[in-house]
């Protein structure tokens, strides 16, 4: 297999070309974060005839033997992001109700090839300096607040679901390799925990879900504001799908990640509190399982992260103080 920048380099070729077609030039700035998060696109720089400041996405296919979550159509990377982008434009144009980054040209090819869009310039500073707290869940409520009905039937935008149904129908497409590697206990104790989670989310109504709510995908701008990234795997199902995915893969310190979950759990009392448990838990099971069936199938026996990722597994399924300190 070709070293990543070897593979990408037609593909750099290619949008750079795109830039020549639309009379753009790279900015002379640097590439910051040359590709996306999981590599799935190419993100450049571009200075615009007027000095406007753009960034140019342009989608690249997979490597070959690239894993890829099962059940998935590659080309809906980019139909979802154009899409939710055009759907913004009609919706948002300036952006008001979340803070996003402006459409400025989409391309018309199905599925899309690049979208150019307006580039924000990012506060400077250390993450645990730049982004706080009340970011995350300042995004958080916008995104909730997005009508979901007014998502759906729209033309080529194939959203993701992420609600407990769903997260059993992917698991379950994962059966192959993650027998070998949880064995047949814990696979039956997963059908059982779904079952019952979904016992206690079913009722609830779907919210918006970004799909990748992360560290990465979260600019902080010069004046301190927040901004959202990347919607390639937006969707709509479980509300606490995003704090869970935020959670889980946040790398700051465990006294910052204990006051983040007491914030997002202070309001819940009740029932209420035991649902939102459920739901971040049904998320991170199957964020367990997808880490180590993509590791077993891309190393086997010497995948160094599996008892990590088998006791986030089994915290999980637990629930109580093993994933949640009191």
């Amino acid at each position: 297999m070709n070293p990543p920048e070897d593979y990408e380099a037609p593909f750099q070729a290619a949008a750079l070309q795109v830039l020549d077609e639309l009379g753009l030039k790279e900015s002379d700035t640097g590439r910051l974060r040359p590709t996306s998060g999981h590599r799935s696109s190419i993100l450049v720089p571009v200075d615009g005839v007027d000095g406007r400041p753009f960034l140019l996405k342009y989608f690249i296919p997979p490597r070959e033997g690239q894993y890829y979550p099962s059940g998935v159509i590659l080309a809906d990377y980019a139909r979802r992001e154009c899409a939710f982008y055009r759907y913004l434009d009609t919706v948002d144009a300036h952006r008001r109700s979340l803070p996003v980054p402006k459409t400025i040209l989409l391309d018309n090819a199905d599925p899309p090839r690049w979208i150019l869009l307006e580039r924000i310039a990012g506060a400077i500073g250390p993450a645990e300096e730049v982004l706080g707290i009340d970011h995350v869940f300042e995004l958080l409520q916008m995104l909730r607040k997005i009508p979901v009905d007014s998502l759906l039937g729209r033309r080529n935008f194939p959203l993701n679901r992420w609600e407990t149904v769903s997260y059993l129908d992917r698991v379950r497409m994962m059966f192959d390799p993650v027998i070998q590697v949880i064995g047949q206990d814990r696979w039956q104790y997963v059908q059982a925990f779904y079952s019952e989670a979904l016992r206690w989310t079913e009722t609830r109504p779907p919210v918006l879900v970004h799909g990748d709510f992360t560290a990465s995908n979260i600019l902080i701008d010069e004046e301190g504001g927040s901004n959202l990234l990347d919607f390639e795997r937006v969707g709509t199902g479980n509300e606490d799908h995003d704090f869970a995915w935020f959670w889980i893969h946040s790398d700051r310190s465990q006294t910052w990640k204990q006051g983040l979950l007491e914030r997002y759990l202070e309001n819940r009392v009740g029932s209420e509190r035991v649902r939102a448990m459920w739901g971040m838990r049904a998320t991170i099971v199957y964020l367990a399982l997808r880490r180590l069936r993509f590791s077993h199938l891309i190393l086997g026996e010497d995948d160094v992260n599996r008892p990590q990722n088998l006791g986030l597994l089994d915290a999980a399924l637990i629930g109580n103080t093993e994933l949640f300190p009191a």
